[in-house]
C-alpha cells in the first residue's frame, strides 16, 4: 500500500473527463464539506469546524440536511472537501521536501475544492484538516 501519485489521485476524483469536481461541474453545500458549506458539523463562530463522516454527502438527509450524491464516477466519496489528501508526489523545487495535498478541506473556500488545485507540506504537518488514502 501506498499513497497515490498527483496523476493517480486526479484519475481517480476526475474519471475520464475534464469535470472541475468529483461530481461534475458545479458545486452546492450539499455537495461537500468546505468553510461556509453550513452543514451540521460547521460552527460559523470559530475557524476549525468538524469533518464529516465518511461518506456522508451520498444523496441521504440527516437530521433536516439533504446531502447530494457526491462520489466521482469511480464510486469514490470524499475526494473533494472534508480534508486534504496526501499524494506521493514531491513538490520539484530544489531545497524542497513539501509534499503534495489534494481535494481541499473542511477550512477552505468551495473553489479549493476543484480537481486541479493542490496545496503542499512537508510530510511531519499534520491537522485535523489533512488525510489520506492509500492505494495498492
Amino acid at each position: 500500500w501506498r499513497l497515490p501519485t498527483e496523476l493517480e489521485w486526479q484519475k481517480a476524483a476526475r474519471g475520464t473527463d475534464e469535470r472541475p469536481f468529483p461530481w461534475g461541474d458545479e458545486i452546492q453545500r450539499s455537495n461537500a464539506n468546505f468553510y461556509a458549506s453550513r452543514d451540521p458539523f460547521e460552527n460559523m463562530s470559530s475557524f476549525g469546524s468538524r469533518t464529516t463522516p465518511v461518506g456522508f454527502y451520498n444523496g441521504n438527509t440527516y437530521d433536516g440536511f439533504q446531502t447530494l450524491n457526491s462520489a466521482s464516477p469511480y464510486g469514490l466519496y470524499d475526494m473533494a472537501g472534508n480534508v486534504w489528501q496526501w499524494v506521493g508526489d514531491v513538490q520539484p523545487q530544489e531545497g524542497f521536501s513539501d509534499r503534495w495535498l489534494k481535494g481541499g478541506s473542511k477550512d477552505t473556500y468551495d473553489m479549493d475544492l476543484r480537481i486541479w488545485v493542490r496545496n503542499s507540506a512537508p510530510p511531519m504537518y499534520f491537522s485535523p484538516g489533512v488525510g489520506f488514502r492509500c492505494v495498492r
